[in-house]
C-alpha cells in the first residue's frame, strides 16, 4: 500500500511581523509599485527574508472609495501583479470604489519566483500515462529530475513556499496596507488561500468573493481523483455536444468525438506525432484546454479532426495553450506542500493505476501531472474544516460544469461556512468572473454592500 507523508500541523499561533506602512511609487500604467519584506520562515525570523511584489490600481473616484480589494488569480503559479497589470476589476462600479491590489504569491511572479524549470519540458514531453517498463523508467526519471533541479535552486526555502506560509504573507500585507479590514477575490486556488486566511484571521476580512471554490478538507487528494470524474463527465458532454452539432467536424465524417479520439490515441502511442512535438501526453492536454470553456470545445474537435489526417499542429498548439496557463515549478511544489502524497515512484505508481481505474483516458494523466512530488519534501498542511467564525460575508461562485474545481467542493464549503452566499452558474467552464454580465452584475453588488446578498442566486 501506498505510504503517506505525515503534514505538519497547521497552525494560526506564529508571530507576525509588524511592518512599515507599503511605500508605493508610481510604475506605469496608472499603477503603483511596492515590495513587502516577509521571512522565509516565520519559525525563524532571523533565517533569511523575501521580497514579495505588490501592485496597485487605485480606486477611480476616491470620494466613493470603499477600500482595498486584494486579488488572488490561482495556479497555484499564476501572477496576481499581471492579472491587476492586465486590467483585472471586474466592473467599472468596482474599479471606481476599490483600489485594487495583487500580491504576487512567494516563489511566483515578482515575488521571488522560483529559478527551476530547465527540466520542466522533458518532464512534460515524456508520455504520463506509460504502459512499458520503457516508458515508466524514461517517466520516472523526467519526474525526479525536475524534483532535484528544483531542490538545486531553491535550496532550504524549498518547503516554505506553499499556502501555510502564503496565509501569513497575506496578513502581513493587510497590516503593511494600513487596513483593519480588506476585500478578497480569489479565484482558483485562490479560494483556498482566502479560506485559510479567513479561518486564521476573521478580524481582518471585510468581504471575500471566491470562484472556482477548493475545499480545504478535499485537499489532501494530490492526485485529483475528484477532477478525473468531472473530467469523465465534460468528455461525454463534449462528445455529444458535437455529435448534436452539424458544425462539428467529426460530426460531417461520421465520427463521434470518443472514437476519434482513441483512434489518435493509438497513433500517437504508435510514434505517429513526433515530429509535432505531441504524443499521448498533448492529447490529454488538449482535452483538459478544452475543459477550461465551453467555447473551446470546437477547437478540440477541429484538432482531432485535424489529427485524425495526420496533421498535428491543432493539437500542439491547444496542449500549448494548457501548459502555459502557469508556471509548472511553483504549480507542481505548492500542490505537494498542500496535500499528503505517496512518497517514490512505486507508490506513486498505485495510486495513479486506481486514478486510471476511474478514467481510462485520463486518469493516469491527471494523477502524473504532480509526479515531482514523490521525490519532494513532506506536505506542510493536511486538509483542515474552515467556518471563518467572524469574518466578513463570502459569496461562493461555481460553475455546474467546472472540471478544475468541481461544483461538489463548493457546496461543501457551502456547509461549513458561518457567514456565506453561493452564486451557481449554468455553464461549462473554470471560474465564472468575466465569463457573463449576470455574473458580474452580481458580484458587483456583494462586493459593494456585502449584507445584502441573496442566500443563493443563480445564473
Amino acid at each position: 500500500s501506498s505510504t503517506t507523508t505525515e503534514p505538519a500541523e497547521t497552525t494560526t499561533t506564529v508571530a507576525l511581523p509588524e511592518p512599515p506602512p507599503l511605500a508605493w511609487s508610481p510604475c506605469g500604467g496608472g499603477l503603483d509599485c511596492a515590495t513587502l519584506t516577509v521571512p522565509v520562515d516565520y519559525l525563524d525570523p532571523a533565517g533569511g527574508t523575501l521580497e514579495l511584489a505588490l501592485v496597485r490600481r487605485a480606486a477611480g473616484d476616491p470620494s466613493r472609495r470603499i477600500g482595498t480589494l486584494v486579488v488572488n488569480p490561482g495556479g497555484p503559479g499564476a501572477s496576481a501583479t499581471a492579472r491587476v497589470r492586465r486590467g483585472f476589476r471586474i466592473s467599472d462600479e468596482v474599479a471606481a470604489r476599490f483600489d485594487i491590489v495583487g500580491l504576487d504569491p512567494r516563489g511566483v511572479g515578482d515575488s521571488a519566483p522560483m529559478a527551476c524549470g530547465a527540466s520542466v519540458p522533458a518532464f512534460r514531453a515524456a508520455d504520463l500515462d506509460p504502459d512499458d517498463p520503457v516508458e515508466h523508467a524514461a517517466l520516472e526519471a523526467a519526474a525526479r529530475a525536475v524534483a532535484e533541479e528544483c531542490r538545486a535552486t531553491e535550496g532550504a526555502r524549498l518547503e516554505h513556499l506553499g499556502t501555510r506560509e502564503v496565509v501569513l504573507d497575506l496578513e502581513v500585507a493587510r497590516r503593511a496596507l494600513g487596513e483593519e479590514r480588506v476585500t478578497f477575490v480569489g479565484l482558483s486556488y485562490g479560494t483556498l488561500i482566502g479560506l485559510l486566511w479567513a479561518e486564521a484571521y476573521p478580524g481582518s476580512v471585510r468581504a471575500m468573493v471566491l470562484d472556482g471554490v477548493i475545499d480545504p478538507r478535499a485537499t489532501g487528494d494530490v492526485l485529483g481523483t475528484d477532477q478525473v470524474e468531472a473530467m469523465e463527465a465534460t468528455f461525454e458532454a463534449m462528445e455529444a455536444t458535437c455529435a448534436s452539432d452539424p458544425g462539428c467536424p467529426l460530426t460531417a465524417r461520421g465520427r463521434g468525438l470518443a472514437d476519434a479520439y482513441d483512434e489518435v490515441a493509438a497513433a500517437l502511442e504508435a510514434g505517429a506525432g513526433q515530429a509535432a512535438g505531441v504524443g499521448p501526453t498533448q492529447l490529454v492536454h488538449a482535452v483538459f484546454a478544452a475543459s477550461y470553456g465551453q467555447e473551446r470545445w470546437p477547437q478540440l474537435w477541429s484538432a482531432v479532426a485535424s489529427a485524425l489526417d495526420g496533421r498535428y499542429g491543432p493539437l500542439a498548439e491547444q496542449a500549448g495553450w494548457y501548459t502555459s496557463l502557469v508556471a509548472y515549478p511553483p504549480f507542481a511544489l505548492v500542490s505537494c506542500l498542500d496535500a499528503e502524497h505517496p512518497q517514490g515512484y512505486d507508490s506513486w505508481r498505485e495510486a495513479a493505476d486506481e486514478a486510471a481505474e476511474r478514467s481510462r483516458r485520463f486518469g493516469r494523466t491527471l494523477a502524473n501531472e504532480l509526479l515531482p512530488c514523490a521525490f519532494w519534501p513532506d506536505a506542510t498542511r493536511g486538509p483542515v474544516e474552515v467556518d471563518a467564525v467572524g469574518a466578513g460575508p463570502t459569496l461562493l461562485v461555481s460553475s455546474t460544469g467546472d472540471v478544475a474545481t468541481p461544483v461538489e467542493q463548493a457546496a461543501g464549503v457551502a456547509a461549513m461556512l458561518a457567514d456565506r452566499r453561493l452564486l451557481l452558474v449554468d455553464a461549462h467552464g473554470h471560474v465564472a468572473i468575466d465569463s457573463s454580465p449576470c455574473v458580474d452584475d452580481a458580484v458587483t453588488r456583494f462586493l459593494v454592500h456585502p449584507p445584502a446578498a441573496p442566500a443563493e442566486q443563480r445564473c
